[in-house]
């Protein structure tokens, strides 16, 4: 009976699965269809899913699909680039035809401009804009300024250092402008004078730079040389309340670090053989004798501490750390918005206790307060703590250096508490103990920054907009150092040396600065259309800017204890103070005109008038105006008949106008100026003042004229974007001490003048590729700059030197050589000049038989402050949760001399740190193949334009490598999580170059040994 109950219940089990099965068979189908385009024409590779499944194809060369559903709720999505996404549920239907439409990305992008936002189609000026994603957002770098490099074109970056506080890029759009300050103009949320490395790149939206004259121009005196546009998150368009997270920790490493010799006796040795060559310091006279040397070689395997080498390299210099946290809130609703953040970033420099904490605080707030009515702040705070011993890391005044640190000194022994001085007999007590220097010398430098603003703008009646803008920069820098007494002291002897290096009378020193700067801008905004094809704007500013800056300095000697570092704990016996106080205001009026005419016709006109306390009454203010044209030839209708099926996007754009730049002067620069100064009255001595400048009254503005000539193109619905420009910038009338200056001395400061012209003429291209296969979506972009410069016209007396008329500011100029000579025949055959086998061989360039300055060549297609052509390529692409991107960057162009006190080949008598290089290298008999000078010959072997140490400075740099995955919303849910990514990033990871110093971005003949980083990060973004 049970065995028959359950051979029916097993029955009914197989009929019922048998049901359900054929069921969902009978649900499961396929769907087919074509996808085209507006046109009727087929899309190849439109992705087409099932929503919420991993399932999913692509349309064939025929735009045709076919795709198996599991049931009528099935809801299919297309997806191709260029194009809006499309999602349809598929009922009843077998077959689905889908027409996709265009997407307007690329077309609507808003940029923002000076004083206001604009279409980038409508755009007339040279502008490059980039926004801030998770993949620039989250690179494991320590300030803004380092991560555009390579990021748009005609913006050139140029990274020299990885100094923890001091590793900032130098910016300059389209080369260098003026012999004075180039740096061009940064503007945070339409405030002015912003230092960009002290932000937060988690708080950044948008990054805009504005290069030609038209562009810039609402800036007038401010943008000469260009600007560069922030804008901060502010939460508009926010539908409710976002929480998010950002973390990273990353490792730095040295990208390259010369390799100081740690053998002592080897390091003598090449003492000896570059004093062989001098009579009066050879054999006898040899300040280090064999005896000394073979001592050293022997004790120093069982006597470390009394007969030491030292890899200095090892004891200074440690694995680097960057540390990045954030915390972000923003929100909003039909009526305000906001966004806050916090964020705070830690660095532990490669060298040691050279340490950079930064903190941010951020908070903007829109409010609607009525209909026609709203207003605003923006809040920002930052607080840094810098530690560190010298301002470059390495290289110091007088015997402050590096190259100075040889061998031969124990750097610190912890039980005795006693930091080495040198013990060979003979060497210099003068020597570098740099443990003891970044150990008991630091410097310490706190800093605090707030910057807030506020708006109210109220619109009376259709399309008239009147505004208001109130902003506040305030600091308070404080700089401490309090080195603490020690000593050299002999290990051998057992007692101190001669050589203090902090003095038992040492003491402290206090340096504040403080300031503000206020601005006040009064703008109108009008914007009209007229009948259907006519669109009008003007804007009018009335703005004044105010700075007021404080700095007050103190000093004693003679603390009373190491440990105590306040001014009022040193003796009142030696003491010093100073101070001073300084101001300047600008006042302007800008206008701005718009005209639209049929989407194709677009006219933009600006001016602004800029008056300066700078220069003196009847000289203050300078008019600055541009205009630029552009036509977009595209929606020409005899164009775009033939071009509609390609080209999304033509416009020609042609640009002219002046900028004003008064950087070149001091603010008291056309002041009188009284010094105090004694007097003979009546046969005794009279304290009075004296005048200590003569002033020019006719002293102006420097003017630029700039002339841009652009091409834009839009291909194939977005896929394809391409940008060309051609500029011409004209610097007249540069800022610089007058003639005079040759032949005053004495009391009197030679007046300023406006002598000098500068021209600069560069290209640039940009384009983008951007395309979706399916799920994989992907981008590359190349952009490319050239900049030549040319001298002219210049005031002043010019020598034979690289600053002349018609040629590049800074060209290479070099005695030409004909290499080493190797062969007492090779120095007969040359033109007299001493040279014997190991010497280079200079070259009679004009035959006259001598060697001189006569000789010199100059090379016009290279400079060697900076490089002729920047290129960089940026490549991006994700699949299913996983992204990549690659940052190559590179410059040619720009040849420098490699003359840096650690390519000595004339060694020092002593006291001096080789390198390994100082053996592989040098000429000799038994390396005739040697690729430097031999040691100790002629003085001629290294000079500062010789054409031997000439390098080229070109590479190209793997910039950043960034791998991430983004997990899925349904795991991440369930957490109650709304976004989670992970992410490693590389920066620097490897650099193509045949220069052989520590970094082609650095100068070749700079002493400086503070390298370069390269770092590996782990990060992860999750949001709430």
């Amino acid at each position: 009976m049970i065995a028959k109950s359950y051979k029916t219940t097993r029955s009914g089990i197989l009929l019922l699965l048998l049901i359900l099965t054929s069921t969902a068979f009978a649900q499961e189908r396929i769907i087919k269809g074509k996808v085209a385009d507006q046109n009727k024409e087929p899309l190849i590779g439109v992705s087409v899913a099932i929503k919420n499944s991993t399932q999913g194809t692509i349309t064939d060369m025929d735009g045709m699909y076919s795709i198996q559903v599991p049931n009528e709720n099935a809801v299919l999505s297309f997806s191709y680039i260029g194009y809006q996404p499309k999602d349809i549920r598929v009922g009843e239907r077998q077959i689905i035809n889908v027409t996709m439409e265009e997407e307007s990305i690329l077309m609507d992008q808003v940029v923002v401009i000076g004083y206001g936002n604009q279409k980038k189609v409508n755009l007339t000026g040279a502008v490059s804009s980039v926004s801030v994603d998770k993949a620039l957002s989250s690179r494991s770098i320590a300030n803004v300024s380092s991560a555009l490099q390579g990021l748009m074109p005609g913006l050139s970056v140029s990274q020299t250092s990885g100094m923890a506080g001091n590793n900032s890029a130098k910016l300059l759009i389209r080369g260098l402008g003026t012999i004075n300050n180039a740096d061009p103009l940064i503007v945070v949320d339409d405030m002015p004078d912003a230092d960009i490395n002290r932000l937060n790149m988690n708080d950044i939206e948008s990054i805009t730079v504005l290069k030609d004259a038209t562009a810039s121009s609402v800036y007038g005196s401010r943008a000469a040389n260009g600007v560069i546009l922030i804008k901060t998150k502010s939460g508009k368009g926010a539908n409710k309340t976002q929480i998010t997270f950002s973390g990273s920790y990353g490792w730095e490493k040295a990208t390259k670090a010369y390799d100081l010799l740690s053998d002592y006796p080897r390091a003598l040795t090449l003492h000896q053989i570059s004093n062989a060559t001098n009579p009066g310091k050879n054999g006898d006279n040899q300040i280090f004798k064999d005896g000394t040397i073979d001592e050293w070689m022997a004790m120093s395997m069982i006597d470390e501490k009394r007969f030491p080498n030292t890899d200095w390299w090892d004891y200074v210099m440690r694995t680097g750390s960057l540390q990045n946290y954030n915390v972000s809130a923003t929100g909003g609703n039909e009526s305000s918005n906001f966004y806050a953040s916090i964020g705070y970033m830690k660095q532990n420099g490669l060298q040691i206790n050279n340490d950079f904490d930064r903190y941010n605080a951020r908070f903007n707030f829109d409010y609607k307060l009525m209909k026609n009515m709203n207003t605003g702040f923006r809040f920002d705070g930052n607080w840094s703590d810098f530690t560190y011993a010298l301002s470059d890391g390495f290289t110091g005044d007088g015997n402050l250096d590096m190259a100075t640190a040889v061998a031969g000194i124990y750097p610190y022994d912890p039980e005795l508490d006693v930091y080495g001085g040198v013990m060979a007999y003979g060497e210099d007590p003068s020597a570098f103990n740099p443990v003891s220097y970044f150990n008991t010398q630091l410097k310490h430098r706190d800093r605090q920054e707030l910057n807030s603003s506020i708006y109210l703008d109220w619109e009376p009646i259709k399309g008239l907009v009147v505004r208001a803008d109130y902003g506040l920069k305030y600091y308070n820098e404080f700089n401490k150092e309090a080195p603490i007494p020690n000593r050299a002291y002999n290990f051998q002897t057992e007692s101190f040396g001669s050589r203090y290096y902090v003095t038992d009378a040492a003491g402290v020193r206090d340096n504040t600065k403080t300031g503000y700067k206020t601005l006040l801008n009064a703008r109108l905004n009008y914007h009209t259309k007229i009948a259907d094809h006519h669109d009008l704007s003007a804007m009018f500013v009335y703005s004044e800017e105010y700075w007021h800056d404080r700095s007050q300095t103190s000093y004693r000697a003679d603390r009373i204890h190491p440990s105590l570092e306040e001014i009022d704990a040193a003796l009142t016996t030696t003491q010093s103070t100073g101070g001073n106080s300084s101001a300047e205001g600008l006042r302007s009026y800008i206008g701005r005109v718009n005209y639209n005419a049929y989407d194709r016709y677009l006219l933009e006109l600006n001016f602004r008038v800029d008056g300066s306390s700078k220069f003196q009454p009847g000289h203050r203010y300078g008019f600055f105006p541009s205009a630029a044209v552009g036509w977009r030839f595209s929606e020409e209708q005899f164009i775009k008949k033939y071009t509609e099926n390609w080209l999304s996007n033509g416009k020609f754009r042609v640009s002219y106008g002046e900028l004003g730049n008064n950087s070149g002067i001091g603010r008291y620069q056309q002041k009188e100026i009284l010094y105090q100064n004694n007097y003979m009255l009546n046969g005794a001595i009279a304290n009075g003042f004296v005048y200590s400048k003569m002033l020019n009254p006719d002293l102006t503005w420097e003017s630029t004229s700039v002339f841009n000539i652009g091409l834009d193109l839009i291909f194939f619905n977005g896929r394809l974007s391409t940008e060309f420009d051609y500029y011409d910038r004209l610097t007249t009338g540069m800022l610089q001490k007058s003639q005079m200056s040759i032949h005053l001395t004495g009391a009197y400061e030679a007046p300023m003048a406006n002598l000098g012209n500068l021209r600069n003429r560069g290209f640039e291209a940009n384009l983008t590729w951007r395309d979706q296969i399916a799920d994989f979506n992907y981008s590359a972009n190349f952009n490319i700059s050239y900049n030549r410069s040319n001298l002219e016209k210049w005031g002043e007396f010019l020598d034979k030197g690289y600053v002349f008329i018609d040629m590049p500011y800074h060209f290479v100029y070099y005695q030409p050589d004909k290499g080493l000579a190797q062969t007492y025949q090779d120095s007969y055959n040359s033109t007299p000049q001493g040279v014997a086998p190991g010497d280079v061989i200079r070259t009679d360039t004009n035959g006259d038989g001598r060697i001189d300055g006569n000789d010199k060549i100059a090379m016009t297609n290279a400079q060697v402050d900076m490089p002729t052509t920047t290129l960089a390529l940026n490549l991006q692409a994700s699949w299913k949760g996983i992204d990549v991107s690659m940052l190559f960057q590179g410059a040619i162009g720009r040849k420098d001399f490699w003359t840096n006190k650690y390519t000595e080949v004339n060694l020092p008598d002593k006291r001096y740190s080789s390198t390994q290089d100082h053996i592989d290298k040098p000429w000799s008999w038994e390396n005739r193949n040697g690729e430097w000078p031999r040691l100790g010959g002629l003085v001629t072997n290294k000079t500062g334009s010789s054409e031997f140490w000439l390098r080229g400075m070109d590479y190209l740099r793997m910039k950043n490598l960034m791998v991430g995955y983004t997990f899925p919303k349904k795991w991440v849910n369930k957490f109650f999580a709304e976004n989670l990514r992970v992410y490693v990033t590389l920066e620097n990871l490897f650099t193509i170059t045949n220069y052989e110093g520590l970094d082609p971005e650095k100068g070749a003949s700079s002493q400086d040994l503070y390298p370069t980083t390269k770092s590996y990060s782990l990060g992860i973004n999750l949001s709430f």
